[in-house]
């Protein structure tokens, strides 16, 4: 029976400051890479949620090629989003670091026109999978969360859906009332992984990184204002015996979305 062993870690991530944010991550990893096969870090987990791209760099740099070897040497996938320089333009990009080494890569489709991100960056264009311990994954980004279209599960492409963010306190009801909608309408776990802290905008995180199961219950959820590591593991026949028992999915209709 196949199993995901899964962590996600609600950072307290220091303004821009690559360096003391590596060394948190490095430390999470040590601490939780011995029982997990993924683990997973929030939104721009280097920077915080931040519009200056003077500081953004190349997928190819030094910090993100010491999360590789950090994947390699302890056999375990490493995920989260950074501000990525790419042929001139930026992106909000989900990095999805397997223990072989292979490099995914998600672009945040919808931006935060609340923060002017749409103005600063460059939106994707398309979905990715990738394979987990026989677990089909699709990463989305904060604010993708408000558009079930684009997150919609066709005929069953994806069995855990993973959202890092950046999502203020003032709106932690939507965010998880939103991730719970997620799991049920697509039969799917959801692995929600926010930050907490405040940034140099004076805006407050208090959390809120949650697993829910296929149909909406929590499974694991970190404790409020705590910069923790949560894990649990995700158990795919469960989900396989559910969907078989419930098939909704059958009945869902049929879209085309226009880029």
């Amino acid at each position: 029976m196949s199993e995901l062993n899964i962590c996600a870690v609600q950072l307290n991530i220091k303004w821009e400051d690559y360096h003391e944010n590596l060394t948190r991550v490095k430390h999470f990893i040590k601490k939780h890479a011995s029982h997990a096969n993924l683990i997973i870090f929030p939104e721009m987990f280097l920077t915080g949620f931040s519009m200056n791209t003077s500081i953004a760099i190349e997928q190819n740099h030094e910090y993100v090629q010491q999360i590789i070897q950090l994947s390699k040497f302890y056999n375990i996938s490493i995920c989260g989003s950074l501000m990525i320089k790419d042929n001139n333009a930026f992106f909000n990009r989900f990095l999805y670091i397997k223990a072989n080494g292979d490099l995914y890569t998600y672009d945040k489709r919808h931006l935060f026109r609340m923060a002017n991100e749409h103005l600063t960056y460059t939106a994707g264009r398309k979905r990715i999978n990738f394979e987990e311990q026989s677990f089909k994954i699709s990463p989305f980004i904060c604010y993708d969360l408000r558009f079930p279209v684009w997150m919609r599960n066709e005929n069953n492409n994806y069995d855990v859906c993973i959202v890092v963010a950046n999502w203020p306190h003032v709106r932690i009801d939507a965010w998880l009332t939103l991730l719970k909608a997620r799991a049920i309408e697509n039969q799917a776990y959801v692995v929600g992984v926010n930050r907490v802290g405040i940034d140099n905008n004076q805006i407050a995180y208090s959390g809120g990184t949650t697993i829910f199961d296929f149909v909406g219950n929590i499974v694991t959820q970190a404790k409020d204002n705590t910069e923790e590591c949560i894990c649990a593991t995700l158990k795919l026949n469960d989900l396989k015996q559910f969907r078989k028992s419930f098939p909704a999915y059958t009945d869902a209709d049929t879209f085309n979305i226009v880029l």
